[in-house]
């Protein structure tokens, strides 16, 4: 019972600049380099 607002179609979804799979893979890029900044200064 899950309502989306957008449905993704398959070929949306192999599109990797589709606007559906481009802002979690900004936000999980963000995420990382923030997590490997943190940990760099840690171990220094």
């Amino acid at each position: 019972m899950t309502d989306r607002a957008h449905v993704v179609t398959s070929k949306e979804q192999a599109d990797p600049y589709s606007g559906s799979s481009l802002v979690p893979m900004l936000v999980i890029g963000l995420a990382l380099t923030f997590a490997g900044m943190i940990a760099a200064l840690v171990l220094s």
